[in-house]
């Protein structure tokens, strides 16, 4: 065939070869599997248990999900009595990680694992919505403390599903679940906010935001930041409304633990005592005095030192978790104090180390003589997450007045 389609005459110059192509790709190995730890603890105390998961069981408070595949598991929440469930979907879809609730609504639940089958798909199919809502977040103001809190009105009950996590690309991967007295007047069924909660220092019982942190030193080697006491004598344990950087003292959680008939001094209520060291930046400020601590100061221009330092924390474990979770109702909204540090002497030093004046402010402990006086220079208050609550939709609220 002749013509412009084919020419006899055409020579071939050019011959097909192989050639070794590199494309750019920014997989990290360490992004494959990530581990989750499920924090479930206050969910016990409205006879809410973990029934199960699915598509597939796991043991303990870990969960392993893969951050280059679409990765998902439904963990099942239930309260029998009460013919009450909910779901919390974890998972991965297209490496962007998300977290959602699933609430029984109005369908008929004969058993957990059927409603867990059927949260997990509902939640599959709509994983992609699911990681856009939480890229969605990144655009925002985030800060290192940053936590997103889900809640959800679980149908025809006076309670919700509240679930917080953390930046996950910060290796922050604790989730907690938690349920909680909600009448009604939330902007539900499923309803996401920020919030802020302390995590990666001192171990505290359940997820809290510091107030006011101005001072840092270290408790057994542990990063703790904390701020002065002047002119307040705080105790561990104290509560109340905190106005203006001070704490206004309303009561004491182990002076409300005797009035109940719980004996503090039972050893899973002890406090837990550490031992005081310098932060690492505060240890340019030499002192050739032994027992002699120097807390460091954000600005850096004070220097205070601390004589025979320790530290005083509330414990962590799971009774005294579930007991604050016990007085959510009752203090709802208020501070606690978490950790208090007690020293002999408390006074300021020169960049050599030398005493300059004196930096005690604060009264003793009453009933102590001064050779055995112990002063409370520094405390950390924090506003736990169970004792705070989401605040109320003022649309519904309307919409009640309407209805009466």
């Amino acid at each position: 065939m002749a013509g412009s389609f084919f020419d006899p005459s055409w020579t071939l110059t050019t011959y097909p070869m192989f050639k070794t192509l590199f494309l750019a790709h920014n997989q990290d190995v360490n992004e494959k599997r990530r581990e989750f730890t499920l924090d479930d603890l206050h969910a016990l105390y409205h006879k809410f248990r973990r029934c199960g998961t699915y598509p597939y069981e796991f043991t303990g408070n870990t969960i392993t999900l893969s951050s280059l595949t679409d990765g998902l598991v439904v963990v099942v929440y239930a309260n029998e009595d009460a013919g009450s469930y909910f779901a919390v979907g974890l998972g991965y879809h297209l490496g962007q990680g998300w977290v959602h609730v699933v609430c029984d609504e109005h369908q008929e639940v004969h058993s957990w694992q059927s409603f867990g089958k059927s949260a997990y798909y509902r939640v599959w199919g709509a994983r992609a919505e699911h990681a856009r809502n939480m890229s969605k977040l990144r655009g925002t103001h985030l800060t290192r403390d940053t936590h997103f809190v889900k809640h959800a009105h679980l149908s025809r009950s006076i309670w919700a599903a509240r679930v917080v996590w953390g930046r996950w690309e910060l290796n922050n991967f604790r989730v907690m679940v938690d349920v909680e007295h909600c009448p009604g007047c939330c902007d539900g069924p499923c309803r996401m906010a920020t919030r802020l909660n302390d995590w990666g220092s001192l171990d505290m019982p359940g997820l809290m935001n510091t107030t006011r942190r101005t001072y840092s030193l270290k408790l057994d080697g542990w990063l703790a930041e904390v701020d002065r006491c002047s002119g307040q004598r705080n105790s561990l344990g104290d509560y109340g409304d905190y106005v203006d950087g001070i704490l206004i003292r309303t009561g004491n959680i182990f002076d409300d633990m005797r009035s109940l008939g719980i004996d503090p001094e039972l050893p899973a209520y002890c406090p837990l005592v550490s031992r005081v060291s310098s932060d690492t930046r505060s240890e340019y400020y030499k002192t050739d005095q032994a027992g002699v601590t120097i807390a460091y100061h954000i600005t850096g221009d004070a220097r205070p030192a601390l004589r025979q330092g320790r530290g005083i924390s509330l414990p962590a474990n799971e009774r005294f978790v579930l007991l604050l979770k016990a007085f959510s109702t009752r203090l709802a909204g208020k501070h606690l104090v978490t950790t208090i540090v007690q020293c002999s002497d408390f006074y300021n030093v020169d960049r050599e180390g030398n005493r300059m004046d004196s930096g005690d402010d604060i009264a003793p402990d009453s009933g102590m003589h001064d050779a055995e006086r112990i002063l409370t220079p520094f405390c950390a208050i924090a506003s736990p997450q169970v004792w705070r609550r989401e605040p109320p939709c003022v649309r519904r609220i309307e919409q009640f007045e309407r209805i009466r």
